[in-house]
């Protein structure tokens, strides 16, 4: 087995910003399914929210209300409908939007055009109680003369419970397909259905791992994780799901838990906090997928 240390295509945080409501210019909706700006605060990749506009999408916007003001530090967004990758591929995807913050200042953001989660960092902390998205130009899709966004998230300068994580490595990862990424950093990127998914094809996952980086000594005392592809019960059915794990500190501590299967978050406390600058989690045993032989891990939130 040979050590993937991958490079992040995009950073890491802590836990985002709640959302307490989201407005859009319009959104699409046809033969009963509806693509509500809400889709974009869900903690999900799907469904998206698509703009109703008769045009291709330009000059639609969408605003989040974020329930008071806050020093926001960066925003990342799923850009384009990432149902699977025709879907991305056929959609309209925001080239660049500009950002109006509640003082009425704006910043525009470029976006490229890549079926992956990208980051605007702002030159200073921006004080704002709402963001509005507007879409100036696109990056056009192959059939559908429509624009998506699939999710927002929004990072302040507050500090809480979560620890963020600087970067993410992992033993092994599958190969992108049509229906998605799989690399490590998907494991820490506050969206549930994207994941890591080990990539060692002559195993089941068991003696693969994920390790967090947070770039610094830390006291982690839990975590919360989302063991499985946890999109749906559906989808977390058909591949491995871890059911025992190690999780492995810089000190030389470990800590073995269980999980339960199901697709949903659930909370680890340790026997102890440990102070270190490294988290690695090592699947043990799996529950075999009913159509995939490969392990993944939806999400890990470390917590303080």
């Amino acid at each position: 087995m040979s050590l993937l240390s991958l490079a992040l295509l995009h950073p890491v945080y802590a836990a985002p910003v709640k959302i307490a409501g989201v407005q859009a210019k319009s959104y699409y909706s046809e033969n009963g399914a509806t693509y509500h700006p809400d889709n974009v605060k869900d903690g999900k990749s799907t469904p998206p929210w698509f703009e109703g506009d008769s045009g291709n999408g330009v000059g639609s916007w969408i605003e989040l209300d974020l329930g008071g003001e806050h020093r926001i530090t960066r925003l990342q967004i799923l850009a384009g409908d990432w149902t699977s990758g025709g879907d991305w591929s056929r959609a309209n995807r925001p080239g660049e939007i500009e950002l109006r913050w509640s003082d009425g200042s704006t910043d525009l953001w470029a976006l490229d055009d890549v079926w992956r989660m990208q980051t605007f960092t702002p030159s200073s902390p921006k004080t704002t109680s709402t963001i509005r998205l507007k879409i100036n130009s696109l990056h056009s899709g192959s059939a559908f003369p429509d624009t998506a966004i699939s999710e927002i998230l929004v990072f302040d300068d507050q500090p809480g419970s979560t620890i963020e994580v600087k970067s993410v490595s992992a033993s092994s990862e599958y190969p992108s397909d049509n229906d998605g990424a799989y690399y490590p950093a998907q494991a820490a990127d506050g969206v549930r259905d994207t994941m890591w998914c080990e990539g060692d094809r002559s195993s089941d996952g068991v003696g693969e791992w994920v390790e967090f980086d947070l770039g610094s000594s830390t006291q982690v005392s839990g975590m919360k994780i989302c063991a499985g592809m946890c999109a749906s019960m559906a989808i977390h059915k058909k591949g491995n799901a871890p059911t025992q794990a190690t999780v492995m500190f810089a000190d030389g501590a470990s800590e073995q838990i269980s999980l339960k299967d199901f697709p949903l978050p659930q909370k680890v406390q340790f026997s102890t906090p440990h102070t270190t600058d490294k988290v690695k989690v090592r699947i043990d045993a799996v529950r075999k997928g009913t159509e995939y032989d490969d392990a993944c891990i939806s999400e890990v939130t470390l917590e303080r």
